[in-house]
């Protein structure tokens, strides 16, 4: 079946958790860790495994934190189902200082929103960082990055259904209302794409959007809510090729700066008793982009992040 756009189907949920530190937090180079691993053992400890949500899949770390897929083309491991967007690198925050971080949900990960917002609760009280700096959880929004609109949905005990996702056809909206075919993106966290087998160490449009359409297809394909419209292996390798080429050419002839710089980062993992390269270019390039395709896996892009350790906080990016 052959779609007007992959992404036709697909739904991206973002929250944003307000804080207010009730101690000193430290973060290090690489927020977005100390929150993935924080939010990781809460699970762990509320949930895993008798104390599932009533309705609820039973396992919550499995389904939202070590997915994997015997059967999967592309590798065992499949993407996960969140992402987290962090405070700024090496971010402190002192007694009484508000800060707070985003996490977003993919597809029919959606519904996995209850088990997020209790681990966030539970690692307030037990705290983040260096030094598990504890913190006040003083309410929940939900966010859209397309026109950077925000609305509580847990706040004074009081619940709202969220209705501020991400679709294809919003996005298809946003992009209409643009005057301009300056795009300017702003890296906020470590990008870390690979190109031919090679760190690719400053932004380049063709690759960003191969790997952006890379992750979108893999995230489409296991967190899709709609399976009936899934496209086809070709569908994605055509877009793949088109879009991509576009972004080769685009880079040659339209980019008009680049002010990125590397950043070195080390994650440590107990589980493999070692330590493994995230870190990225950071900082912001703008490119002339006319064509409105582009511009819309882009505006996806901020959604979904692109490249390595996304699910740390990597790859994250928003559009100016």
């Amino acid at each position: 079946m052959t779609l007007s756009h992959p992404m036709d189907h697909f739904f991206v949920q973002h929250y944003v958790f307000v804080g207010r530190a009730r101690e000193w937090i430290s973060f290090g180079a690489q927020p977005g860790t100390a929150i993935r691993g924080a939010i990781y053992h809460a699970l762990i400890e509320l949930f895993s495994p008798n104390d599932p949500i009533p309705n609820m899949p039973l396992d919550p770390v499995r389904q939202l934190l070590e997915a994997e897929d015997e059967t999967n083309p592309r590798g065992r491991n499949i993407p996960r189902a969140f992402t987290v967007e962090p405070p700024p690198p090496n971010a402190r925050y002192g007694n009484g200082q508000r800060f707070e971080f985003g996490l977003s949900l993919f597809g029919n990960a959606l519904m996995m929103a209850p088990y997020l917002f209790r681990a966030v609760h539970h690692v307030s009280q037990h705290g983040v960082g260096q030094g598990r700096g504890r913190f006040e959880l003083e309410r929940v929004a939900e966010y859209n990055p397309l026109n950077r609109t925000r609305r509580d949905v847990m706040h004074h005990g009081r619940v709202f259904i969220p209705r501020l996702h991400v679709s294809h056809r919003r996005i298809v909206r946003e992009t209409a209302m643009r005057s301009t075919d300056r795009i300017l993106v702003n890296f906020l966290s470590p990008t870390r794409l690979i190109e031919g087998g090679k760190l690719v160490r400053i932004p380049h449009l063709g690759t960003l959007l191969r790997r952006l359409i890379e992750r979108a297809q893999s995230l489409v394909e296991n967190y899709s809510t709609d399976a009936v419209h899934i496209p086809s292996q070709t569908d994605w390798r055509a877009e793949w090729e088109r879009i991509g080429e576009i972004g080769d050419a685009i880079q040659r002839e339209g980019m008009l700066f680049e002010r990125t710089e590397w950043l070195d980062v080390t994650s440590f993992s107990q589980k493999r008793g070692k330590g493994s390269p995230i870190g990225g270019f950071v900082g912001r390039a703008g490119w002339r982009i006319p064509q409105r395709e582009v511009v819309q896996w882009l505006m996806w892009g901020q959604s979904l992040h692109v490249g390595k350790n996304t699910p740390k906080g990597d790859g994250y990016f928003i559009l100016e």
